[in-house]
């Protein structure tokens, strides 16, 4: 790992630590839950711990454009963006349940180049630099190991996840007959954390062999792609196409399982088009 991107690193780990202490001494007395449409929620904790990295990040990295999720886009000069989600499973978070991480991301516009997903109720935050690699801290365990993707290459012998949109528009139909389908060609089972950065790392940590979802935001998928791929996990779009980043939807497992699993999304596709 460059030297520059340890330090960096070493940083958006302080800010994702002081950010998860909020949410875990606010667990439980959320306050205000309001929603932003249909079923999406947003609480009084997402503007606050947004509020946090936002003036961590301006402090040390103040010519770098930023995207949050609650407080949108904010212009900078020097090509790279930081990709920021304060609460990334809100739901879960605001019903107390324990699937919520803070995700923090930079890169250009040709690659990622920082990640950090961060789960703190479950003591799990996981960090990734560019060519770096990628490593699961448990800070409160006082234990760390370099990631690698599962070797799992068939749907038979898989533990996949999805996550279902907020909208509840005819794309319903699409991820459920998806998750009929993987059932029906027996893998393990189908899980739904309720959070796509923790879903991610967990294909990068090897506890999911794949996972797939539609209607994302860029927060919700640029930590925890770079983290994925630099545990060796292949991610793309449902077409099969690489791009530095994928949102609107995503596929991601190791490479022998995404060639198994990418027909099985195509033929859902086309079966819902039709």
């Amino acid at each position: 790992m460059a030297k520059e991107f340890a330090e960096q690193l070493s940083l958006i780990r302080q800010l994702a630590r002081a950010g998860g202490k909020t949410l875990l001494d606010n667990i439980g007395q959320v306050g205000k839950v309001s929603r932003k449409q249909a079923t999406e929620l947003v609480t009084d904790l997402d503007a606050r711990v947004e509020e946090q990295l936002l003036l961590g990040l301006g402090q040390n990295f103040p010519n770098d454009n930023i995207l949050a999720e609650e407080t949108g886009a904010q212009a900078g000069s020097s090509g790279r963006t930081w990709y920021i989600d304060p609460l990334d499973g809100t739901t879960n978070y605001a019903h107390g349940l324990p699937t919520f991480a803070i995700s923090i991301a930079c890169g250009t516009a040709e690659q990622l180049e920082l990640a950090c997903v961060y789960a703190p109720y479950l003591d799990e935050m996981y960090l990734a630099s560019a060519g770096g690699g990628a490593v699961l801290e448990r800070p409160d365990h006082q234990e760390s190991r370099s990631l690698h993707c599962s070797s799992v290459g068939s749907i038979e012998d898989a533990l996949l996840a999805t996550g279902f949109p907020y909208v509840r528009d005819g794309k319903v139909d699409l991820i459920t007959g998806l998750v009929a389908d993987f059932l029906k060609a027996n893998c393990h089972g189908v899980r739904r954390a309720g959070s796509a950065a923790v879903d991610l790392a967990h294909v990068a940590a090897g506890k999911l062999d794949g996972y797939w979802e539609l209607n994302l935001r860029p927060w919700d998928t640029a930590a925890g792609t770079l983290i994925a791929r630099e545990a060796g996990a292949l991610v793309t779009g449902f077409a099969g196409e690489s791009l530095p980043m994928h949102h609107e939807s995503v596929l991601a497992a190791s490479p022998l399982l995404h060639q198994a699993m990418l027909p099985v999304i195509q033929a859902g596709l086309k079966r819902w088009k039709s």
